[in-house]
């Protein structure tokens, strides 16, 4: 039987058994799901609220360390992240678009890109925001070419993600399910960059 769980900060969760853990958040959106990695130890989960449908798990003391990647020198060495803009959505053809000085951040509704990104596991959503977060350091065409920055802010999302509490199975899956195929280049960079961690 599913039960509610509440997660006030990024916590360690220790797995006591060969269940499968399966969770859902908030919206009953699929969150995490062990099944496809076979038994696991232990894990993260970001704070929020969760419904557990199977897993037996306690918290630990500490988060589980995972190694994030180190990333090359940013254009903008010191700029401010938009944390505290407005996010909407609305018609936009390129998922996600940070509007500087309307102080916007604007998701795809589904009727630019063809995703609606209120119906999407979070975190798809979001690997997607943290991305258009690392276009604050790179993405101004003064030291790296398209195909390096967009990687680079893929690595930056994945760090800032392992930093909120996601695992690297979760992050892994994101690009997979948001990125065309012909960005195929950029979910090989971040499987590689995560390789080494569960």
């Amino acid at each position: 039987m599913a039960y509610d769980l509440i997660v006030r900060k990024k916590s360690g969760f220790a797995s006591d058994s060969n269940t499968p853990i399966i969770i859902r958040d908030d919206r009953g959106f699929p969150f995490y799901d062990s099944r496809s990695l076979g038994p696991v130890e232990s894990f993260n989960l970001p704070a929020g609220k969760y419904f557990v449908d199977s897993g037996n798990f306690t918290k630990m003391a500490t988060p589980v360390y995972f190694k994030k990647d180190k990333l090359p020198f940013p254009e903008i060495a010191f700029a401010t992240l938009p944390l505290n803009f407005k996010i909407v959505f609305d018609t936009n053809p390129n998922k996600c678009t940070i509007y500087w000085t309307q102080k916007l951040i604007v998701f795809d509704d589904g009727s630019g890109s063809g995703v609606d990104f209120r119906n999407v596991p979070r975190p798809y959503f979001d690997f997607i925001l943290n991305h258009e977060y690392g276009h604050t350091f790179y993405g101004y065409g003064t030291l790296y070419e398209p195909e390096a920055y967009e990687s680079y802010c893929d690595r930056f999302a994945s760090n800032r993600m392992l930093d909120m509490g996601y695992n690297p199975s979760q992050i892994k899956e994101a690009p997979k399910a948001t990125l065309s195929s012909r960005q195929d280049y950029r979910k090989e960079i971040i499987e590689q960059t995560l390789l080494n961690n569960a």
